[in-house]
């Protein structure tokens, strides 16, 4: 697993002005000190160095380079992570204003940028595409824009956008490997895109909660590889209380986990399960229906999402508290969200800690799944004419984004700095480089993740939409019900994709 920390944390402080050491995790120790020797003042060199893109000296004459972004801020809180109007003192705001600035400049361009709400992004795009006009140079589509965008043949192949260098460290390579199917990739995802990362699933913990009832040092959990499902519902039920005492847990009392239904959807990615994997020659495959995912899948519904005791999930209950302000009301260990979740907490009073989400196993590595709702991907529609300028830009544009926006990101996602200790740097660092993208979930594959993710039976309980499932956790019979338009989908999926390949 990637180790940059130390940069990030030096940035940070460095934004910060203060005046501190950052150490790697290999040059820990055990708190031994010693007096006997003088103490070297002397600066020491912390910082990785810096990556250059491999890009040409080159100009661009003042061209413009269009960015499309489809956003709906009232639905979707997202941050200004491609163009803002001005500095106005926050992180990354600024951040993306100094990186603009010095792109335009050393290329001479100008980054131009538009957005539109869902419908009206879809139809401009594959109607400008249809018409064959270079309106858009660069479209940003959330993720579940795709369902509905990639049967239209809108996209380059990125592969052969000359200068995009997917082995540099600003692209995320669960990503590039996600979305290349068959050799062919649509989208792709950088440091450029800071919301991608802002809608990773991770963990939240009550510090207060934590000390108060001594479920030990959970940061030590993550750095031993400990930090399992299983360690969280132990450490849960040590909070867990019927405060009230009337037998009835509902929003009076407190819980070691308070969530919605994304925990299915986020444990299911962590133990190592996709909806669709890849074959030998690179084509979607079928991957959910296997031993091990339902055993996985049973094992944390019936041990964490079903044991009322244990975990609120308030999705759907009319009239129920949100799992937010119960967390920042105490009532709450563990808050499964993502890290936009963190900027709800600006008003708790007791501080937070920030986790990847926990594993099925100590042998597995972390997972995150990032959300295909708010989320951007980037892709260029086959319409866009100088491929070299967008290839120049893009490249440039994500390399100064690792070295300015992300820890912009960084410093916003605490509340304070006195949150933002080593331990959470290290946290973000691991959360970002679990980052997962699956490709069933982001091509909507008859829809079956939306399904899945309600397998906790809240919209038909609460009689929202009885054509979802009620709660079970008999994953094989669950599946068995949606393998059929699942078949079609992937099947519809692949010729698509033989149709981009033959352009």
């Amino acid at each position: 697993m990637k180790r940059t920390a130390t940069l990030l944390l030096a940035l940070l402080l460095a934004a910060s002005s203060i005046m501190s050491v950052s150490c790697s995790e290999s040059d820990k120790t055990d708190g031994a000190t010693t007096t006997a020797a003088p103490v070297d003042t002397t600066p020491v060199e912390t910082e990785e160095p810096r990556i250059e893109p491999d890009l040409p000296d080159i100009t661009f004459d003042g061209a413009d380079i269009k960015f499309y972004q489809y956003r709906n801020s009232d639905t979707y809180p997202y941050f200004h992570e491609i163009w803002v109007e001005d500095q106005n003192g926050e992180p990354i705001n600024d951040a993306v204003y100094k990186r603009n600035s010095l792109i335009e400049e050393r290329y001479q361009t100008k980054i131009t940028f538009t957005e539109d709400e869902y419908i009206t992004f879809m139809n401009n795009v594959k109607k400008n595409v249809s018409a064959s006009e270079n309106v858009h140079d660069v479209i940003l589509p959330m993720g579940h824009c795709v369902a509905h965008m990639y049967t239209s043949n809108v996209f380059y192949n990125l592969h052969a956008i000359e200068y995009l260098d997917f082995e540099k460290p600003w692209w995320d390579q669960d990503a590039l490997e996600a979305f290349t199917l068959a050799d062919y990739m649509p989208f792709a995802v950088s440091d450029l895109l800071v919301n991608a990362k802002s809608v990773t699933s991770t963990v939240l913990f009550n510090k207060k909660l934590a000390d108060d009832y001594q479920v030990g040092n959970l940061y030590d959990e993550v750095y031993n590889n400990t930090w399992t499902i299983e360690t969280m519902i132990n450490k849960g039920k040590m909070v867990s209380e019927d405060l009230n005492g009337d037998s009835n847990y509902d929003d009076e009392d407190r819980y070691g986990i308070v969530c919605g239904d994304d925990p299915v959807t986020a444990l299911f990615a962590s133990v190592g399960g996709r909806i669709v994997s890849k074959d030998a020659d690179g084509y979607p495959v079928l991957s959910f229906a296997n031993e091990y995912n339902y055993t996985a899948i049973q094992y944390y519904l019936e041990n964490l999402m079903y044991d009322e005791r244990l975990t609120r999930n308030n999705s759907f209950v009319p009239n129920s508290k949100g799992s937010t302000d119960m967390f920042k009301d105490n009532q709450g260990l563990f808050l499964f969200g993502s890290l936009s979740t963190t900027q709800s907490m600006r008003e708790m009073e007791a501080d937070f800690g920030v986790l990847p989400v926990p594993k099925y196993t100590v042998e597995q590595d972390y997972a995150c799944s990032v959300s295909p709702f708010a989320g951007s991907l980037i892709a260029v529609p086959i319409t866009t004419q100088n491929t070299e300028m967008i290839g120049v830009i893009v490249e440039a544009m994500s390399a100064e984004s690792k070295y300015t926006v992300v820890p912009a990101l960084y410093d916003t996602v605490f509340k304070d700095k006195s949150t933002r200790d080593e331990e959470s740097v290290d946290m973000l660092d691991i959360i970002f480089d679990s980052m997962t993208f699956d490709v069933g979930d982001y091509y909507g594959l008859a829809g079956f993740q939306d399904v899945f993710l309600r397998i906790t039976g809240s919209v038909y309980e609460n009689n929202v939409d009885k054509s979802y499932p009620q709660q079970t956790s008999d994953i094989a019979s669950f599946y068995a019900k949606h393998e059929k338009k699942l078949n079609k989908a992937l099947e519809d999926l692949i010729e698509t994709i033989d149709e981009w390949k033959g352009m």
